[in-house]
């Protein structure tokens, strides 16, 4: 067994012990490396829906100005190393696993989570790497997630709704309190959410902290259109700069808002006359290219991306009602076979109802997790909501299914990011 392999094998080892939410951990483990973490300038994000996607935008921009970029998201979808990344490359094998060795008896000594070892392998690797801008996408939450040690240039909150509500409470003026723990005294914070019980509830936060609050659709003078294929044009004008025709590399409407959130964090960071410094090379071509080139420049699957090996399969990790409720209303196409799964911890009815409205055909599957949701469960909830379903059982086979009764329909593999990433195993990108 490799070094890699076996450092991998430790990792994954960790999450029999769950999640731990607190600081005290964390914190402990980068102060036993020199804390990391105070070595290089970040942004920060959290949020239900859209966070990878905006993080992505925006180390995609930063890239396209020439800054070494760090990117931080998670969970992976089939390699552990696509959660670590800088200029878009995953972290190497061999650097990996030294940081795992490094960190390992620190991480038995505290009892450490798989997220703390990862958050804290990952910063050592940019510190290490001196890069120039960090983009952190919070695991859970944000108040009490390991990423929140960071002292970020801004903080993002895309939107706020009804998700890991076991962890993070049962109302929205809950989670948006948790979502709302990353903002910091002085830091500047964005938000795309326009719910009200939301807003108030980070505005109050915001206050608390001398924080300054800003709603990304109130930043920017924002257009978006959509053409074929679900492809999306913007036109903005900022403080800073103006664009009248730029493409998004992600596709669906909602990826506007996304873009948005990006382009306004790009804004607010260049209205400081220190940042303005730091990213004199921040300007609109920048941002074009970044927007148009973010699948590429950062590895970014599964949000509504279409399989080059086989253009009948599009996939998106859209995990709960939510984020269904969004795919469907940016869906490119109308008739589909579903190829579905779901964790058990999620509000799996109501995704098979959301599921049932929209899609002709689907069928039912479960990934390779204790954390799914039985196949024959997600079967039986679809015909009692009066869609047609067969039961997969297994990614492959479920795959096999649905090829045989799509014909000439598209194939859409959503639900989880374990059902997609195990389907990318199964297809090819």
């Amino acid at each position: 067994m490799s070094q890699y392999s076996k450092s991998i094998k430790f990792l994954y080892g960790l999450q029999s012990r769950g999640m731990k939410f607190g600081l005290r951990n964390i914190k402990s483990l980068l102060a036993s490396i020199n804390n990391p973490h105070q070595r290089f300038p970040a942004i920060h994000i959290a949020g239900t829906n859209g966070k990878g996607s905006t993080a992505s935008f925006i180390a995609s921009i930063f890239m396209e100005a020439g800054y070494k970029t760090a990117l931080y998201t998670s969970p992976h979808l089939v390699r552990f190393t696509e959660r670590i990344r800088i200029n878009g490359i995953e972290i190497p094998e061999q650097r990996l696993a030294a940081y795992a060795d490094l960190i390992r008896d620190e991480v038995e000594n505290l009892h450490a989570t798989f997220f703390e070892a990862t958050t804290c392998i990952a910063f050592q690797y940019f510190a290490e790497e001196g890069v120039e801008i960090a983009v952190i996408e919070a695991g859970l939450g944000g108040r009490l997630d390991s990423t929140n040690v960071l002292i970020p240039l801004t903080s993002i909150i895309t939107n706020v709704s009804f998700d890991h509500m076991e962890q993070l409470g049962t109302t929205l003026r809950k989670i948006a309190f948790e979502k709302g723990g990353i903002v910091k005294p002085g830091v500047p914070c964005i938000t795309s959410s326009t719910d009200p019980i939301v807003l108030n509830t980070l505005k109050q936060i915001a206050q608390t902290k001398n924080s300054r609050l800003i709603e990304s659709r109130r930043a920017l003078k924002w257009q978006a259109r959509s053409g074929k294929h679900g492809r999306v044009t913007v036109a903005f004008k900022s403080s800073r700069m103006k664009v009248s025709n730029a493409k998004l590399g992600l596709n669906g409407m909602h990826q506007s808002e996304n873009a948005r959130t990006a382009v306004a964090c790009i804004d607010v960071l260049l209205r400081r006359k220190v940042n303005r410094s730091l990213f004199r090379d921040l300007d609109a071509g920048a941002v074009q290219r970044g927007l148009l080139h973010v699948s590429r420049n950062t590895g970014l699957r599964g949000r509504l991306h279409q399989s080059t090996q086989d253009p009948r399969f599009f996939f998106d990790v859209a995990h709960n009602p939510d984020g269904m409720r969004t795919l469907f209303s940016s869906l490119p196409f109308q008739n589909f076979v579903a190829i579905f799964g779901v964790m058990r911890d999620k509000e799996y009815e109501t995704m098979v109802n959301i599921l049932a409205e929209n899609a002709e055909a689907v069928v039912a599957v479960k990934p390779r997790t204790k954390r799914a949701l039985s196949s024959n469960r997600i079967f039986r909830l679809c015909k009692k909501a009066g869609v047609q379903c067969l039961d997969g059982e297994g990614i492959a086979e479920g795959i096999r299914m649905a090829t045989r009764i799509a014909g000439s329909r598209k194939i859409l593999v959503t639900g989880s990011h374990y059902v997609v990433g195990e389907a990318l195993q199964v297809i090819g990108a």
